[in-house]
């Protein structure tokens, strides 16, 4: 028998004088870029999530924001840049730009470079919800693998990225591609039925790729003297045979992936998979690596969080045990130092992914110990590092809650506005007016089937009632007060069917803004949700000072 253990990254994640001296930068003779020489990033979200963000950042808010992250010691800015949402209508051969998204990336990338901060790109983020892109994530990532036209649709993608990022490419300090963006082939297709298996492993070229292989070690592993490679199926874990599988589509992504970005950006390069598979032979594990890119000349993307080498049953790992697994990794990906060539940007020190619930996690006075002393870690095994989660986020299940693209996504009725105040669109509502939307609860929020209570915050310009509905069914009368406000209703009416309606009824003129649904925030504790320092951040200033 065999165990995957997958060490899946998902977390995914004050106006201070500066506190650094100021960064010392090469000047990259073949490219003509301006780079730091050690990379200090924070993946920058805004007051929003990963999924809303492109739609939900207010402008008047990316100066200010920028320059506090650069107030904090960093130097760069990781962007996500999803392909289904930035390009739409994926049922046609050719996919159609959404203009808003690249021109709000333009703006973005501008203010990066306005506050002499460098950014790199993680290309190909799948998860975007709006209904306009006619397709799906599982759709493109079986459709990266097997089939032409998304693979065009691929290369597409790129071309327009480039055309959007070109002004700015003195201050590009990397593009990254990532396994976790293309996963399918790991977490999904090993666990359906045969005849999927089959016609996956026909339409990937599976079976043609064993041919080319050491044909003994390829009998050995299937157990098979006289093997017909035409019905060859997508092995499942426990089969001995998935070691050559994690060799295949290694290579797969490899091709379908990374060579396309690297054809349109030179300094691309991949966020590699760090997670190894546990072949059981008797009491003992073998560990299998994936391919981790030791040749790669350009910077990969690297993770690691407190849970990778722990036995995760709860566990709290003190400080000196954390830095022994993470001095194991960084060894690992880098060949024991060979290869140093990479950012460890989701130095995510802290997790609590609501799907991994007995992930480790480091004693909390234990903490910033840990952070300084990995400082001379990072310096020795890597060209820079970073955070996921800058600022914590919700899980927020609204599309377009800022009305950044007016009212897209919103079913209004009776009388409303789109009103602007300089960069930053507000709901203007009369009263009686109401806006709907519908959702797939389960497929919107983290992991709806944990949730107790929806939280739901917004931004009003007056005191108000609002008729909060699931389904036309009234939940709550909600008193909204002046600027943010909160509250809470009970979760279950959200379970009750797979698609739901969620309104709001005002009962007197208001403006509104900034609406979130949430279940579920991401924490880091470097600031919290509302953007207020939290109980990380000095010592991580420390760390970046290093």
């Amino acid at each position: 028998m065999k165990k995957i253990i997958l060490c899946l990254l998902f977390i995914s994640g004050c106006n201070q004088e500066q506190t650094t001296s100021p960064e010392t930068y090469n000047e990259v003779e073949s490219t003509g870029k301006l780079v730091p020489d050690f990379i200090k990033s924070a993946h920058y979200f805004s007051s929003a999530w990963p999924i809303t963000f492109w739609q939900e950042f207010e402008k008047d808010d990316v100066a200010g924001e920028l320059q506090q992250i650069k107030n904090d010691g960093f130097n760069t800015i990781v962007l996500i840049v999803p392909w289904r949402g930035f390009e739409i209508g994926f049922d046609k051969n050719q996919t159609q730009s959404n203009q808003i998204l690249y021109e709000r990336l333009g703006f973005v990338l501008n203010g990066i470079v306005e506050n002499d901060l460098s950014f790199i790109l993680r290309l190909g983020f799948p998860h975007y919800h709006m209904p306009d892109t006619k397709t799906y994530a599982l759709e493109q990532c079986i459709g990266i693998y097997t089939d032409g036209k998304t693979q065009n649709q691929w290369a597409d993608y790129l071309e327009k990225i480039k055309q959007t990022i070109t002004p700015f490419q003195k201050s590009s300090a990397g593009i990254l591609v990532s396994w976790e963006d293309f996963w399918c082939p790991h977490t999904l297709f090993p666990s359906w039925d045969e005849e999927k298996r089959l016609e996956l492993a026909q339409s990937m070229g599976y079976g043609d790729w064993l041919q080319q292989q050491n044909q003994n070690i390829v009998k050995v592993l299937l157990q098979q003297n006289h093997i017909n490679f035409n019905q060859v199926r997508v092995p499942q874990p426990a089969d001995l045979s998935y070691v050559l599988y994690m060799d295949f589509i290694d290579q797969k992504f490899a091709k379908d992936v990374l060579k396309p970005a690297q054809s349109v950006f030179p300094n691309a390069a991949m966020e590699i998979r760090v997670d190894q598979l546990g072949v059981k032979q008797n009491d003992q594990y073998t560990w299998i690596a994936h391919d981790l890119h030791l040749e790669e000349k350009n910077l990969r993307g690297t993770y690691w969080a407190p849970f990778w080498g722990a036995e995760n049953k709860g566990e709290l790992i003190s400080a000196e045990q954390a830095l022994m697994n993470f001095d194991y990794l960084l060894k690992m990906v880098t060949n024991n130092g060979e290869n140093t060539h990479h950012v460890l940007e989701q130095f995510n020190f802290y997790d609590n992914t609501v799907h991994y619930p007995n992930h480790a996690n480091i004693i909390p006075d234990e903490i910033g110990d840990f952070l300084l002393a990995a400082g001379p870690l990072l310096k020795k095994y890597s060209k820079g590092f970073g955070v996921w989660a800058y600022r914590d986020y919700h899980d927020n299940a609204i599309l377009n809650g800022s009305f950044e693209m007016g009212t897209q996504g919103w079913l209004i009725e009776g009388q409303t506005e789109i009103k602007t105040n300089q960069q930053d669109q507000s709901l203007y509502m009369q009263a009686g007016s109401s806006i709907t939307q519908s959702l797939l609860a389960d497929k919107r929020f983290k992991l709806l089937e944990n949730y107790q209570d929806i939280s739901i915050c917004l931004v009003a310009d007056a005191a108000t009632v609002l008729e909060v509905k699931v389904d036309g069914v009234i939940l709550k009368e909600w008193q909204v007060q002046p600027q943010q406000s909160c509250t809470k209703v009970s979760a279950d009416p959200f379970r009750l069917n797979a698609s739901i309606d969620f309104s709001l009824t005002a009962q007197s003129p208001v403006l509104i803004d900034e609406i979130k649904l949430f279940g579920f925030t991401q924490v880091l504790g470097l600031y919290d949700a509302n953007g207020k320092p939290s109980k990380h951040i000095e010592v991580y200033r420390k760390l970046n000072a290093l």
